[in-house]
């Protein structure tokens, strides 16, 4: 039998004797000068101690004991709550709480990895298109003034025949699309997009891809990117629930500090390159132009880093890092696409 120490007074005079508690059913064992007391729990009567004193238990017949133990004695008489007899047990095992932190950890994990995207799809396409647009333009001026972009060497002809070319590729969208160039040697051959319908283009892509169809096929997998809102989900994972109520409810001044850095540093997951990859099929086949023309741009982009840089810039912190294989996208649909033309 468990039997906790106790601080026994005869309720009448002053003096302390030590005594054990015991339980036998629902009756309370007192052990003292080596005679056994029992008295009915029913008839018993705690009064919880304050602050750092000890409980005191009320006995029938006057007397009453002092329990230094107040999580022992309450376990004794059956008077700790749910929360108490659990603190009690985690405290009295490592196991426990190694198990519950690393539940916790677990918990943080999934909800990173599962509940933010989910979260992020939600919200998304609650923001307003013109938010969306202002959250382009901060972006765009902060790329300008940070030097990771620079002016174009092509001439306005240039920009406005593949604006025209984009219209023509997304009739009916909700976006009224703007294409830019940029001159970006920091950044290479590249095509990126931002929220609300603006795609930058660099003059080293244009340097490199010479053929028009092929340039259309990047820009309608950057379009994918901007109907399904990706970058601006990505951003608002990354950003957190507050700054997406604010997006919400139009109100972009609270945030413009500090999405368009991580617009301009986002990273799409392999699904979103995926679903832009199939928006782009759809969109190359409704207009008479073929899939395999995103895998032939793909091609020469990759291995135009490759010769630059080396194999690994192409796996390794490069455009390619977080895209399906380019194999795999020279495959649309599992159709065998022709040889790359020159």
């Amino acid at each position: 039998m468990v039997t906790i120490k106790a601080l026994w007074r005869d309720g009448k005079t002053p003096q302390v004797q030590v005594a054990n508690v015991g339980r036998s059913g629902d009756e309370l064992l007192l052990l003292r000068d080596g005679v056994q007391y029992r008295y009915r729990l029913a008839d018993l009567r705690l009064e919880a101690g304050v602050a750092d004193l000890p409980d005191t238990l009320q006995l029938p017949d006057g007397g009453t004991l002092e329990i230094a133990d107040r999580i022992a004695i309450r376990r004794l008489i059956g008077g700790l709550s749910w929360g108490d007899r659990s603190g009690h047990w985690l405290q009295q095992s490592w196991r426990a709480l190694a198990g519950l932190a690393l539940l916790a950890i677990a918990v943080l994990w999934l909800g990173y990895r599962h509940l933010l995207p989910l979260a992020a799809g939600a919200l998304a396409p609650l923001v307003p298109v013109a938010v969306e647009q202002t959250l382009a333009d901060s972006t765009l001026q902060w790329l300008d003034q940070s030097g990771a972009t620079g002016p174009s060497r092509h001439g306005e002809a240039r920009r406005a025949q593949l604006q025209q070319q984009l219209q023509t590729l997304l009739p009916g969208s909700r976006y009224r699309y703007r294409l830019l160039l940029r001159d970006t040697a920091a950044i290479g051959p590249n095509a990126f997009a931002l929220p609300g319908g603006t795609i930058i283009v660099t003059d080293q892509l244009l340097a490199l891809i010479r053929h028009d169809d092929e340039l259309l096929a990047i820009l309608a997998h950057e379009a994918g990117h901007i109907e399904a809102r990706h970058g601006l989900r990505s951003a608002l994972q990354s950003s957190g629930l507050l700054l997406a109520l604010s997006l919400i409810t139009g109100d972009a001044s609270s945030v413009l500090l500090v999405l368009p850095v991580s617009l301009a540093n986002a990273d799409y997951s392999r699904e979103h390159e995926r679903e832009a990859d199939r928006f782009a099929y759809a969109r190359l086949r409704e207009h008479g132009l073929s899939p395999c023309l995103l895998g032939q741009a793909l091609v020469r982009i990759e291995t135009d880093i490759a010769h630059r840089h080396g194999d690994a810039a192409v796996s390794d912190g490069s455009w390619f890092a977080s895209h399906p294989a380019t194999a795999e996208r020279s495959r649309p649909d599992g159709v065998r696409c022709p040889p790359l033309p020159d």
